[in-house]
């Protein structure tokens, strides 16, 4: 119904509105008879006008809310953004307002994208799904965060720390990973293709079902990560510690068979 009212010019909207109810409002009333546009300027008809007064200005306020809310989601989109570059400018670590601002923008489907938020605390943050595609997290607080389905190609996690994170079905392909925590955190189905996971830790993580081909995973740590092997498919190992505890010390490929 808003998408429909935003069509039509609000003049138009409240005129036709309004000329509905006083319709109705006369109709109503047996002993009142309009059969001439002239009948609509005696006195009876006018009191009729007058008595529902109020029933009027309430219609037609609701019809300006609606014709105003592109406006007020705007000016809120605004206001967010500006909390979220303020406390970047300000080099904020800790910022309750920004986590309400990313979620709201992105409870309102705006994508993320490249967005600038390094070293900061977003800890237990709600993203499922959310756009943020050469986003900069370079040393952010992620844990236990809920990424899960979120894209996240290319995005900079240099150092991040996203320990016991909801990252099932995440795409991650690309993303710079060096030096990340990633220790119990679910990457199940994740796609981190062509990622840099140097010296990542991935301790105890769900690895089920994600892909790894083409990803680095030099002197990373995936010791009593939970996969079949196969995730591992294409990466390239170098000094990197095996689910069981042992240690590849030639830069390979990884392949098993099916």
């Amino acid at each position: 119904m808003e998408k429909w009212i935003q069509h039509i010019p609000t003049w138009l909207a409240v005129l036709v509105s309004v000329l509905i109810l006083a319709t109705i409002a006369v109709w109503v009333h047996e002993d009142v008879s309009v059969k001439s546009p002239a009948d609509l300027l005696k006195r009876d008809t006018i009191k009729i006008f007058f008595e529902n007064a109020e029933s009027f200005a309430i219609v037609a306020a609701v019809i300006l809310y609606f014709k105003g809310a592109p406006d007020r989601k705007a000016q809120k989109h605004f206001e967010a953004w500006r909390i979220i570059d303020n406390a970047t400018a300000n080099k904020l670590s800790t910022s309750y307002a920004r986590i309400r601002a990313l979620e709201d923008l992105h409870k309102d489907g705006v994508p993320l994208r490249s967005l600038e938020a390094p070293k900061a605390n977003l800890v237990k943050i709600y993203l499922p799904q959310a756009h943020l595609a050469e986003a900069n997290l370079e040393e952010a607080d992620l844990r236990e965060a809920n990424l899960s389905s979120a894209d996240l190609s290319e995005a900079i996690l240099y150092g991040a720390n996203l320990q016991k994170a909801n990252l099932r079905g995440v795409n991650l392909r690309g993303a710079n990973l060096q030096q990340a925590n990633l220790r119990d955190a679910d990457l199940t189905g994740a796609n981190l293709q062509d990622a840099d996971l140097t010296g990542a830790s991935l301790r105890g993580a769900e690895l089920w079902k994600a892909k790894f081909l083409g990803a680095n995973l030099e002197d990373a740590e995936l010791k009593w990560a939970e996969l079949q092997g196969s995730e591992l498919n294409g990466a390239r190992l170098n000094r990197t510690t095996m689910p069981d505890g042992s240690v590849e010390h030639q830069a390979v490929e990884y392949w098993v068979s099916h």
